[in-house]
């Protein structure tokens, strides 16, 4: 899982100067584009429909390589959903399968030409160049659990995303429909809140209708815990600023919007129950749920973007395929600010710097260590994101040793260069 180490003591290997060869793929929604290229010498672009024939087509170039005495790599651009099918393809082909970043493709487009140019037949040599130059991934294989658990992670991420906007455009009608309510509840989408919405078509029936109806209402809705409300939501009611016209269009649109959240939630619980019984089956996410403060949907998200991360090889691999890993720009006298990368897996980096959040609040895990980067000046993104290094380097180790949280041990231990925690006093083993 090495991640373009191009550092001098660790240098990405390359294909073989004599007898490798790299096969550059340009992968897009109908098709595959490919080539064979060595450095001194090109070939023949092929382009062929992503399907079964095409497919064999690519084989078949594979196997030609191999009985001319070349040892194929196989090289393209992740494109999402474009390229599932085709690595799903690759897998037990039993060649060495690795992928270049899009981005590194956009900007070394000009180096061979010194042309802007960019089509679908100049692509795979660029990606060809790069694997030449080391400039390359390994591709993570996920299977089993951890690719049932990326499909659910990422569903779910979209359903969030969905529901976000759904709740706001919920608001925005609301803030038309009865404006007021917005006052009376903290939350404008609460159970409570629809209840009143379903109930009752606008603020004039609101204000006309009895209390004992609207403390009904709120009972049902939610379980009696805000009846007490019914008086000053009928009070907000009379003296509402709502418009007349329009109401009818409005209500029904919020009805339609309260229907597809209701989906998108039952959806969601659906899949929180998916992933736990998903969990059940590993034993590092055991281990990582025994840390306060982090739950099933992030163990999961985790999980499914980087696989058992307790397999990378040290803790700087999975903080650079994470893109946790610290870069600056200095330039003689110019010594500039370190920045997080942001060069790895976008999802996974989202929800560790979201558990972070949680631990540097009062009683979390990190919440001293926060106080203390607070006295000395750092930003809140600062310290969220220097709290989220710490952590991801102990859900490393813990996933590593396969061992639960310790709460003792966490104040005590220190960690070596790698990740693994040791106790105080003690001497580090080397990795």
């Amino acid at each position: 899982m090495l991640s373009m180490m191009t550092t001098v003591k660790k240098c990405q290997a390359v294909p073989d100067m004599e007898h490798g060869i790299v096969v550059g793929v340009d992968v897009s929604k109908r098709k595959i584009d490919f080539g064979a290229f060595r450095p001194e010498k090109g070939t023949k672009v092929y382009s062929v429909k992503q399907d079964a024939t095409g497919f064999s087509i690519f084989r078949k170039l594979l196997d030609d390589l191999k009985e001319q005495g070349y040892q194929p790599w196989i090289a393209f651009e992740p494109t999402g959903p474009y390229s599932t099918c085709f690595k799903e393809c690759l897998y037990n082909s039993g060649e060495r399968i690795v992928q270049v970043n899009p981005y590194h493709v956009k900007r070394t487009k000009e180096v061979r030409d010194n042309s802007p140019n960019k089509t679908d037949n100049k692509d795979p040599r660029v990606i060809a160049d790069l694997v030449w130059n080391g400039c390359y991934q390994e591709l993570l294989n996920l299977s089993g659990v951890y690719a049932e658990l990326r499909a659910a992670s990422v569903e779910w991420a979209s359903l969030s995303k969905k529901r976000t906007a759904l709740r706001n455009e919920f608001g925005c009608l609301l803030e038309v429909w009865f404006p007021e309510l917005a006052s009376v509840f903290k939350d404008i989408a609460c159970k409570s809140a629809r209840g009143i919405v379903r109930k009752y078509p606008d603020a004039m029936s609101i204000a006309s209708s009895r209390l004992s109806s609207v403390r009904s209402t709120l009972k049902k809705a939610s379980s009696g815990r805000t009846v007490k409300k019914a008086e000053e939501i009928i009070a907000a009611a009379k003296t509402s600023i709502a418009p007349d016209l329009g109401q009818k269009a409005r209500h029904c649109a919020m009805l339609n919007l309260l229907d597809m959240l209701q989906g998108i939630e039952r959806r969601q619980e659906q899949l929180r129950n998916e992933m736990n019984e998903y969990l059940a089956d590993l034993p590092e996410a055991k281990c990582l749920l025994s840390m306060p403060g982090v739950g099933t949907i992030s163990v999961a998200g985790l999980f499914g973007e980087c696989g058992n991360i307790g397999k990378f090889g040290s803790y700087g691999q999975l903080e650079k395929f994470v893109g946790l890993n610290l870069y600056e720009v200095s330039s003689g006298r110019h010594i500039g600010r370190k920045h997080i990368s942001k060069r790895g897996r976008a999802l996974a980096r989202y929800l560790i710097c979201h558990m972070a959040f949680g631990q540097i609040r009062s009683g979390g895990l990190y919440d001293d260590y926060a106080k203390e980067l607070k006295a000395k000046g750092k930003k809140t993104g600062e310290i969220r994101v220097a709290v989220a290094r710490k952590l991801l380097r102990k859900l490393y180790a813990m996933a590593r040793e396969c061992s639960m949280f310790n709460t003792a041990r966490f104040f005590t231990e220190a960690q070596t260069e790698d990740g693994l925690s040791i106790q105080q006093g003690t001497q580090a083993k080397a990795a």
